[in-house]
């Protein structure tokens, strides 16, 4: 068995085993239709030679009304089957979008910044969605014709057997020819695959950096890449299509030799073999019917290439492991928190180094202060202390043991991490605080709100605390949104806060509100605060300067005031507020 053969067959013992019973049943009905379409053209072949032979009232409605009846349940169960089918094909794949999305967050940043949303999102939904046509279809149309092909020949061997020798020789030659277009047609539709990613990609760029794009005039930069990918795109589908359709060609080609070998043979073995005008329709009917099975085949089997794609794609990202390792037993500290960087350096290819030998404690209910130009190693060193991102080298303690020996849940839940940039779902004010969690009370959100002094603002909500976020009635300001950032930060009940300049895009005004909420957050707690303007700094307990992933100054915010020599002093006398640039 090939890889991408028992790949499949592992993911449809896997996705379908739930659903037993459902495959039974659908089997049997399967297996009731097809009997129903081999037999009935047998009725109708003894309906003739009843007539030929001396017509009688009475066979010939026993005949029309079995016809009748086995076309209706036919018909019947073939919408049945279909219900059942479609059912099954996204029951099952919704479990597998379930745990690929499930796998894909709890890969670490090293994967996420590689693939882009666009192309995550055509990957775990365009490619799942594509498998769950390929279960659905795939038990009714390529099974389900199968078994049809199966039922002509034996029905064709019991006529004669120089019929079911031509039936059968018909078979053998269209599968062995299909089997080499499979080799022709397989990285065709691998490439569409690939060209269809990266115009998902293409397009979640585009929207995600709109206002950036039109601020500059990148207009028909982006109209222009994306055209370009969506010529190859097109390009690859329209090639694959083309060459897909050597299928139907053959089929054709071939129900035509079979229906002219059948014609030749009953014209000369009519008399030797005792042939019957109703043998001789029956003959014709299966080299006619024979044709929707094979075409069913083909069909699927041309399904089938864009789903060991879809299939490779989806394994591949199965395939990833996390570089974080989340075998952690030890329990998080009750008391206050020691964080120690003890000779760290990072590097996100294994080669460049972004932090080198950096090395710093945080104290209990400490607050240091994070300063240095862009792309000085600043949000690296945030991440890595939420395990984003694990250490190359060197280690970070809390309370003298390493951070990676804390379960990665319980290291999270006890470190809250409030960036600039505040993400909000479509969804109810106190979904978007709780994260969807209904065991937190609405008495604790208020009072978290109360604290925050966004008490008043809750009482104007047209719904209260079920008022959805983005809806016409709630529009929320910067100001607002960091609020509710904060709000989340507050319920965790962290033992560490890691502030990336909350307040620094905000006016004067919310600002001030925004200082007022954080320092709340951070009575008796141990923080670090990345600022992006020297003025936030006043109320920190150190100040740690980085340029180009090294510590070039690190001591208390007095000391360093106090030495006119110090990189933060000479910063401060110079009127340099911005340190961004």
């Amino acid at each position: 068995m090939s890889s991408s053969s028992k790949v499949i067959v592992s993911l449809l013992g896997k996705y379908l085993k739930p659903y037993i019973p459902q495959v039974i049943l659908l089997s049997i009905f399967l297996m009731i239709g097809n009997s129903i379409e081999i037999i009935n053209p047998q009725i109708v072949s003894y309906y003739i030679d009843s007539v030929i032979e001396g017509f009688d009232k009475r066979t010939a409605l026993f005949a029309g009304l079995m016809f009748v009846g086995m076309s209706f349940i036919q018909r019947s169960l073939m919408i049945v089957i279909r219900y059942f089918s479609q059912n099954l094909g996204w029951a099952s794949t919704n479990d597998l979008r379930s745990d690929l999305t499930s796998h894909c967050m709890h890969l670490d940043m090293t994967f996420h910044n590689k693939y882009k949303p666009g192309e995550m999102i055509e990957r775990i939904d365009g490619d799942a969605s594509a498998l769950s046509q390929f279960f659905s279809t795939f038990t009714i149309y390529f099974i389900g014709s199968f078994l049809i092909l199966i039922g002509i020949i034996v029905a064709t061997f019991v006529e004669g057997w120089i019929y079911g020798v031509i039936f059968s020789g018909f078979t053998i030659v269209s599968l062995i020819g299909l089997y080499f277009i499979r080799k022709i047609v397989s990285p065709l539709w691998r490439k569409v695959r690939e060209s269809t990613t990266a115009l998902f990609g293409i397009i979640e760029e585009s929207l995600s950096s709109l206002e950036d794009v039109r601020g500059n005039g990148g207009d028909e930069y982006v109209m222009k890449k994306f055209h370009d990918v969506s010529r190859t795109d097109f390009k690859n589908k329209n090639k694959a299509m083309i060459v897909s359709r050597i299928y139907y060609l053959a089929s054709i080609i071939m129900n035509a030799v079979l229906t002219l070998s059948i014609l030749v043979a009953c014209y000369y073995l009519y008399v030797p073999l005792g042939l019957t005008a109703g043998t001789v329709f029956l003959l014709l009917t299966y080299a006619s019917n024979i044709l929707r099975p094979l075409r069913m085949i083909l069909a699927q089997l041309e399904a089938l290439q864009n789903t060991l794609a879809n299939i490779d794609r989806i394994n591949e990202f199965f395939n990833i492991e996390t570089e974080i390792n989340d075998a952690g037993t030890e329990i998080f500290p009750s008391e206050s928190i020691e964080l120690k960087f003890k000779d760290l350096d990072f590097s996100y290819n294994k080669e460049d180094m972004v932090l080198q030998n950096i090395s710093f404690n945080l104290q209990p209910g400490k607050k240091i202060g994070l300063i240095g130009h862009t792309g000085s190693g600043k949000t690296t060193l945030a991440r890595l202390i939420f395990r984003l991102y694990d250490p190359t080298d060197g280690t970070i303690t809390i309370n003298g043991i390493n951070s990676q020996e804390f379960p990665l849940k319980e290291l999270r839940q006890n470190i809250a991490y409030v960036t600039q940039e505040v993400e909000l779902f479509k969804a109810s004010v106190k979904d978007n605080i709780t994260f969807f969690s209904d065991e937190i009370p609405e008495e604790v959100i208020h009072s978290v709100f109360e604290d925050l002094g966004l008490e008043e603002w809750t009482k104007k909500l047209p719904n209260g605390l079920d008022t959805e976020v983005f809806s016409d009635e709630l529009g929320l300001s910067a100001g607002e949104e960091q609020l509710l950032a904060l709000s989340r930060a507050f319920l965790k009940g962290p033992k560490i806060v890691i502030l990336d300049e909350a307040s620094s895009r905000l006016d004067p005004a919310t600002e001030r509100k925004v200082d007022i909420a954080i320092s709340k957050l951070l009575e008796g707690r141990s923080a670090i605060i990345i600022a992006h303007r020297l003025t936030t700094l006043h109320d920190v307990d150190d100040i740690l300067l980085l340029k180009d992933g090294h510590i070039i100054e690190y001591d208390s915010r007095e000391n360093l005031l106090k030495d006119p020599n110090s990189h933060f002093s000479q910063l401060l006398q110079k009127g340099i507020e911005e340190v961004l640039q």
